[in-house]
């Protein structure tokens, strides 16, 4: 059912959520090039721009809306109810904890009100600029990182590199950029290498597709050099779904057991030769610029640890020094984060309910671990932090359903380019195994929500809508956008 009259009105509702929609989510990627600066715009105009598109949105359609719509609507509801229930009755303390929540909440719908061009157009505008920036922005930080520099980049003297503030005494070295971990860093260049795929499936010019395909090829570069592995293993399975993807499509012209068998294991090759790429990659780098003999000052090797220089003595190796087999078998430490959860509850029995205070969650899990983690390092586990069992229900549901709809999205009749976009979405989720990203306040503490999270739930309305509508439910469905 059409929550508004098909008209002028309908179209210019669509539109201004639309315009809403880019314009904060570009507004987020400015936070890391100026904090300070972006935090008074945000004060100022930020918030008013939420509550605008939030009173707009809720005026026309209320809480209705497609399940998973209206379970991230509810989830939000409770993350505000959680905060009274904790004594914040006046949301002094966690005012933008919401306010970061409303903001995904009103997100997530703008695809499904989109009419199919609609959504193109504006995914268009979204990815090109954030290519361009993230281009940029990996240009600056692979610099720092090969040649082992550091620089600063006004207006607010925000570093790409490390210097004697963004590092503890590493034995490998990796890329900085914008004063951000490379954990979160590492996302922005992997959605924009998500991106470029898509961009290289829409491109209908074939000269288009060269500058898209060294975008891309700079993006993979820097995922190396982020080393994060669980971004280039989130990398490594999307490039095994588009084996998937092209061999359904083969599947398609002729079926044959022969064809079957060399499609899976060619799906099957590509996961473990994409995640070796990145090794390749850095090695190949450093072989390249010992056999150039840099004359540029490494000023970034003052601050690494002694295991580093006395690594890099013969020259530059860029290799990652961590044991990865050490790494799988305690889940690179999370083991224990993951553990320390138990006796938590045990503790504190009232947080399965409530949830806590964010800057409380990790006060009773760090007497059970070996270091002060930031975080849970796992989604739901942080959302159960967060808000208890409620909360915890509300955006599992979300998830499963989500899933299940990127996957009808994935094996339907929709045009390759369509399906691509469930590469991203696969691979934040994947991500958020390990990592917290999303429905909780952000790693990132310059903002409680980002550029990461937006794209997110920005993708998966798109997701969903292109979902419905190439693999509409059997049920009639009665009320939805």
């Amino acid at each position: 059912m059409q929550l508004l009259q098909p008209g002028a009105g309908e179209r210019s509702f669509r539109r201004t959520l639309a315009f809403f929609a880019a314009a904060l989510l570009l507004f987020y990627m400015v936070c890391p090039v100026a904090p300070q600066r972006w935090n008074d715009l945000y004060m100022a105009y930020g918030r008013a721009a939420i509550f605008a598109m939030a009173g707009i949105y809720f005026f026309v359609c209320r809480l209705r809306g497609k399940p998973e719509v209206r379970l991230v609507i509810y989830y939000t509801i409770w993350v505000f109810l959680t905060r009274l229930l904790n004594t914040d009755y006046y949301l002094q303390n966690e005012l933008d904890l919401v306010i970061s929540r409303v903001l995904c909440c009103v997100i997530l719908p703008v695809g499904l009100l989109l009419e199919p061009e609609e959504r193109l157009r504006l995914l268009d505008v979204v990815v090109a600029v954030s290519a361009i920036y993230y281009f940029i922005t990996a240009l600056l930080g692979l610099y720092a990182a090969i040649f082992g520099v550091y620089f600063y980049i006004p207006p607010e003297n925000v570093v790409f590199g490390i210097d004697e503030n963004t590092l503890f005494r590493s034995r490998f070295i990796y890329m900085v950029a914008w004063e951000t971990n490379r954990t979160i860093a590492s996302v922005w260049f992997y959605l924009s290498w998500c991106m470029m795929i898509y961009a290289f499936f829409r491109a209908k010019k074939a000269a288009l597709r060269v500058p898209i395909a060294v975008a891309f090829c700079v993006f993979h570069m820097a995922l190396a050099f982020s080393y994060c592995r669980t971004v280039k293993l989130a990398a490594s399975i999307n490039v095994s779904m588009l084996f998937v993807l092209w061999g359904v499509h083969a599947l398609r012209q002729k079926k044959s057991a022969l064809r079957i068998a060399l499609i899976f294991a060619a799906a099957l090759l590509a996961l473990p030769a994409a995640y070796k790429s990145f090794d390749v990659l850095t090695s190949g780098t450093a072989r390249l610029y010992n056999a150039l003999d840099v004359s540029i000052e490494r000023t970034s090797d003052a601050f690494m640890g002694d295991l580093f220089l006395e690594e890099t003595e013969g020259g530059q190796t860029f290799a990652d020094a961590r044991d990865t087999k050490d790494s799988l078998s305690n889940l690179s430490n999370r083991k224990e984060v993951y553990l320390s959860a138990i006796p938590t509850f045990r503790e504190d029995p009232l947080r399965l309910l409530i949830g806590k205070y964010s800057d409380k969650i990790m006060l009773i899990p760090h007497k059970y671990q070996s270091y002060p983690y930031f975080h849970m390092h796992n989604v739901l586990l942080q959302v159960l932090m967060l808000t208890g069992i409620p909360g915890f229900l509300l955006v599992l549901a979300f998830m499963v359903l989500l899933i299940r709809r990127a996957v009808k999205l994935f094996f339907s009749e929709a045009p390759a380019m369509i399906k691509v976009l469930v590469l991203p979405i696969s691979g934040i989720l994947f991500y958020g195994l390990f990592e917290t990203i999303l429905f909780t306040a952000s790693a990132d503490e310059r903002a409680l929500t980002d550029f990461r999270e937006l794209f997110f739930f920005l993708l998966a309305g798109i997701v969903l809508a292109c979902s419905y509508e190439y693999s509409p439910d059997k049920s009639r469905q009665t009320m939805g956008v």
